[in-house]
């Protein structure tokens, strides 16, 4: 602080200069002392006053050549420490050749070691000393007490930096008691003067007894289910007595520092975020790297996605599709602001519109296609099954064709665990999208490989974003039935590995997401409830529905046993072994052709034809769906629908 309060640069200096010729001194004295008694040293002491200006000299010379002057010594680290011994390496030579030049008798090995070690041993405490008072909280001393007080759970990399940053930054009113760890060898330890004073069976004991009010999470990598078991076990052992908080997750972490403003509350992703693996992503940047890549349907949650972690590869042109004018709008203006380099063309396109779709590929001549554009929603598309049919199935043969005529090299389909025994329309849609992919991939040089995955987190359409528009309006949370399941990833982590299974896959293969163990929805809704800090039943109540038009207990996302591990973790590849002909195809262009002609009855019986564990499945609450057949069968009220779809 005094250097601080000192005008100008000269005083600062001289004062670092008079601090380290203090510290060389003391060094050479104690160097002489060492390897002479104090009378002997009394004997030698007209040689030491010979050579010691020569030695202050050199080493000031030396340490201002690697600039240890003109560094802030509040901010001294392990760098400055390895400057220190750079420069007193290379002056304890300068001064031994200075000294023999000058016809001195050479100074004993023992001194010039000893001298060596205490110059950095001096310097380099002088400079973290003054860390020290600069970075010490003197008020916070008296203060401590009325800190909250924290156990950090985990002591390992992260938990060190945040401990770290948390005793360099003077704002925070933080008293961290300790680490958890659930490593024995670690029990006992101390990371920056703090102890590990137990495991997470601790928990109770530790809270009592050093009062604590709050745990911070400082692993990266806990996967959302050991993040469920923990909450599970703090809520068990020590209620609501503490407050949680965690640092991001490694997927969300931008650089490589930890961080006490990092810290935040639980949030759902968290706890259905699978533990990151390390990928190779060479595959990938050979794959896109300099080519022409278009994405339909790049407007959408998933599309907007796999464009911006496509843009990171380098394309040489990244061409992004879509109907709706104004999603394209928004992931152009998206991906431009990230990357101002990239050549990005934006197209306003209907992929059912064959003379269109022919133009924009043969202009654009793209290497990948990624077919991300359907009408998704299971419950509406229900509601609508002849828009689902036409525009899932229309979109898919067009595209597929032009891919084989236009020599696309890959074209990789983004498909859905509904088509596994598809018990409603968009369902068998999907699922006969895959198999005309199959088809396609014996006509000509197109690569035509499918990815097959469950629900993603953020994506348009998720619960997630419905439980929480729910939590806000007061409730109640709509949960259709309690026992229904779902497998869920994050976006970002569903998309590297699209990335990856279009980079290695071989054509004709379905590719699978290992999306981990599958949640309870009614689980998901208490977790959303508890961690909006209210009580269920007192504050929200849960209420179920009944299950909606289509909609399954249980999702699948393949047949057990039919999967095969892959060279990239947490991807399975699927090979059925019947191939339907072009007769197939056929088949699809006559549906379509009558499709319009047809009732409900009828249509589905149509695609029973092409998807064979098609099932339908149309009850809600007792009714049966059949709003567009006209038959006289009993028809659920529009409105009892209209609400089931929105619930």
């Amino acid at each position: 602080m005094v250097l601080n309060r000192l005008p100008g640069t000269l005083p600062r200096l001289a004062i670092k200069g008079l601090l380290d010729v203090t510290a060389f001194t003391a060094a050479f004295v104690i160097a002489y002392l060492l390897r002479f008694s104090f009378n002997n040293f009394l004997d030698q002491l007209k040689v030491v006053l010979a050579i010691l200006p020569l030695i202050i000299i050199i080493r000031l010379v030396g340490f201002t050549l690697f600039r240890l002057y003109a560094s802030m010594w509040r901010y001294s680290g392990t760098n400055d420490l390895l400057q220190i011994v750079k420069a007193t390496t290379l002056t304890s030579v300068a001064i031994i050749a200075a000294l023999f030049f000058l016809g001195h008798k050479t100074l004993p090995r023992s001194i010039v070691a000893s001298e060596w070690l205490l110059v950095i041993f001096f310097t380099g405490s002088i400079r973290l000393a003054i860390r020290k008072i600069y970075t010490h909280d003197f008020k916070g001393i008296r203060n401590r007490n009325s800190y909250r007080r924290v156990l950090i759970y985990g002591a390992g990399r992260a938990g060190e930096m945040l401990i770290r940053n948390i005793e360099t930054t003077h704002e925070v009113k933080v008293n961290v008691v300790g680490f958890l760890d659930d490593n024995p060898d670690k029990r006992g330890q101390y990371i920056h003067n703090r102890r590990v004073l137990g495991d997470r069976t601790d928990l109770v004991k530790l809270v009592g007894k050093y009062d604590i009010s709050d745990i911070y999470f400082s692993i990266p990598s806990l996967s959302g289910l050991e993040i469920r078991k923990l909450l599970k076990l703090i809520a068990e052992q020590v209620g609501e007595k503490v407050e949680i908080r965690t640092i991001p997750g490694l997927t969300d972490i931008v650089s490589d520092r930890i961080t006490y403003n990092q810290l935040r509350k639980i949030e759902i992703k968290d706890l259905l975020r699978r533990k990151p693996v390390e990928m190779d992503f060479t595959p990938v940047r050979n794959l896109i790297g300099s080519k022409t890549v278009m994405v339909v349907g790049g407007g959408g949650s998933i599309g907007m996605e796999l464009c911006d972690q496509i843009a990171g590869f380098n394309p040489g042109k990244l061409l992004i599709l879509d109907i709706n004018e104004f999603s394209l709008y928004e992931a152009e203006r998206s991906i431009h602001d990230r990357y101002p380099n990239l050549k990005l063309v934006p197209i306003v396109a209907n992929a059912t519109n064959e003379p269109l779709m022919r133009r924009i590929i043969r202009s654009y001549k793209p290497s990948l296609l990624f077919h991300a554009a359907a009408y998704k929603h299971v419950p509406l598309m229900e509601m609508n099954p002849y828009s689902a049919v036409q525009n899932n199935l229309t979109c898919m043969l067009i595209l597929a064709k032009i891919a084989v005529e236009q020599e696309v090299e890959r074209f990789i389909l983004i498909s859905t665990d509904k088509a596994v025994q598809p018990t409603s329309i968009m369902g068998a849609t999907k699922r006969i999208c895959e198999i005309i992919a199959r088809i396609y991939h014996l006509e000509g040089i197109t690569k035509f490989i499918v990815v097959r995955f469950g629900n993603v987190l953020g994506s348009s359409g998720s619960v997630i974003p419905l439980f929480r528009h729910q939590i806000e309006k007061g409730g109640p949370i709509t949960v259709t039935h309690p026992e229904i399941t779902r497998y869920f990833m994050l976006i970002s982590e569903a998309v590297e590995l699209v990335l990856q299974a279009g980079a290695i896959g071989e054509s004709g293969n379905i590719y699978v997401l290992d999306m981990g163990e599958p949640i309870s929805i009614l689980e998901l809704a208490r977790y959303m409830i508890e961690l909006s800090g209210l009580k269920e039943n007192e504050d929200i109540k849960i209420v179920f529905t009944g299950l909606r038009p289509g909609e399954k207990l249980h999702e699948s996302l393949y047949f057990e046993g039919e999967e095969s591990a892959t060279r990239v973790p947490n991807l399975l590849v699927l090979e059925p072994k019947i191939v339907p002909d072009r007769w197939y195809l056929r088949k699809i262009e006559s549906l379509l052709a009558k499709l319009y002609d047809l009732n409900d009855k009828e249509l589905s019986l149509e695609l029973k034809k092409l998807a064979p564990e098609y099932q339908p499945n149309k009850f809600i609450n007792g009714y049966t769906n059949n709003i567009q057949t006209g038959s006289s069968e009993e028809t659920t009220p529009m409105e009892e629908v209209t609400k089931v779809v929105i619930n």
